[in-house]
């Protein structure tokens, strides 16, 4: 069955229970796809799934069983891929902000891959984690993250020899959406000169992480972030000594993940406009309306009993809260739908399950595989 098909078997089993509640549809088959698309594409750089991206168990256990890592930004991640029974080699722990007890609850249980981008951080590193295999985070994103590659990054890694800390590599971070592909390729000219610089000091460095940002919809762009990469790969870090990370988040679940709702009122606007009001929000699975542009995309399950053509009509789609911002999608040519049709959106896996939140008392969505349809 089909994304659909799924969905209005499960609106039809959840309606003869009496639960009309909107719904996550899962299809973990692409996932699978997604990871193999990777290896297949960039064979030296393996993928550590960024966790914050969404936190379903299923999809990371099956990336754990296909082989990949972890990008875990706190103790409770940590914890919750320790709870898969995956070896902590697998896991990076990439926040470059991170407190005390959480570095002792990583030393505790031996993630000892630990990011820094500052000395104040490496200093608290050494105080209470100081036998961490650590790597520099080189580039600024914003102001963020990241030390200036030129200025600070020298005197760090001359740092870590100064403290006894034992650095391991470099990471690095583009940033999302980057239309300059070729950009890789200068970060891995960067990543060789400061690799050089250690080992002037006498250290060894063969590690690199060369980040995430990497969307999944469109797999030609991802083609032209690919070439790129194997062409640094190949010109500056030809060997295999060097082990090559990256943390992928959205690249797997953006398009694993649909969300279907039901239309739960209809009524004309004063604007001229037809105002359709959803059981979902921003404040739930659509926050990321507030991270970056989103071209939702959607079809109709009509459940309604009215029975006419559907005419395309100016229409604006509400979320359930209180909040008079909670727009979902303004001002847009629709088809006409009725109360009680539900409505499917595409490619909602990346950061919606993760941060959805319990606003005006709204809980979070269930999420459902094809599996599941049989036990509701």
């Amino acid at each position: 069955m089909d994304v659909l098909q799924i969905a209005e078997s499960i609106i039809d089993k959840n309606l003869s229970n009496g639960i009309d509640d909107a719904f996550f549809v899962l299809d973990l088959e692409e996932v699978k796809r997604k990871y193999e698309y990777w290896i297949q594409k960039i064979p030296r750089v393996v993928p550590y799934y960024a966790v914050k991206s969404n936190d379903d168990e299923r999809v990371m256990k099956l990336l754990r069983d296909v082989g990949a890592g972890y990008d875990c930004a706190s103790k409770k991640e940590i914890s919750q891929i320790l709870n898969l029974n995956v070896d902590p080699n697998r896991i990076i722990y990439s926040n470059t902000i991170k407190q005390v007890s959480h570095i002792m609850y990583a030393a505790e249980k031996g993630v000892d891959k630990i990011t820094f981008d500052s000395a104040p951080e490496l200093e608290k590193i050494k105080q209470h984690y100081p036998n961490a295999k650590v790597v520099l985070r080189i580039f600024n994103l914003g102001f963020k993250f990241g030390c200036d590659h030129e200025k600070e990054a020298p005197k760090l890694i001359k740092l870590c020899k100064d403290l006894d800390m034992n650095l391991i590599g470099l990471s690095f971070h583009i940033g999302s959406f980057t239309n300059d592909h070729t950009v890789y390729v200068r970060a891995f000219e960067t990543t060789r000169k400061l690799f050089d610089y250690a080992e002037t000091l006498g250290m060894k460095l063969n590690f690199i992480d060369i980040g995430g940002g990497f969307g999944g919809k469109d797999l030609s762009v991802f083609d032209n972030y690919a070439a790129s990469i194997n062409a640094g790969i190949e010109k500056y870090f030809p060997s295999n000594d060097v082990e090559i990370i990256s943390e992928p988040g959205r690249f797997f679940v953006d398009t694993a993940f649909s969300v279907a709702t039901q239309v739960i009122l209809k009524k004309p606007s004063e604007d001229g406009q037809i105002y359709y009001y959803v059981n979902e929000s921003i404040y739930m699975s659509f926050l990321t309306m507030f991270l970056y542009k989103v071209n939702l995309k959607f079809s109709v399950i009509r459940k309604s009993k009215k029975e006419h053509e559907p005419k395309n009509l100016l229409s604006s789609i509400w979320g359930c809260t209180c909040n008079s911002m909670d727009k979902i999608i303004g001002d847009r040519m629709m088809p006409e739908v009725e109360m009680g049709d539900w409505l499917v959106f595409f490619n909602m896996g990346d950061y919606t399950t993760a941060t959805s939140t319990k606003f005006n008392g709204f809980n979070s969505l269930n999420v459902f595989i094809s599996d599941d349809i049989e036990n509701l």
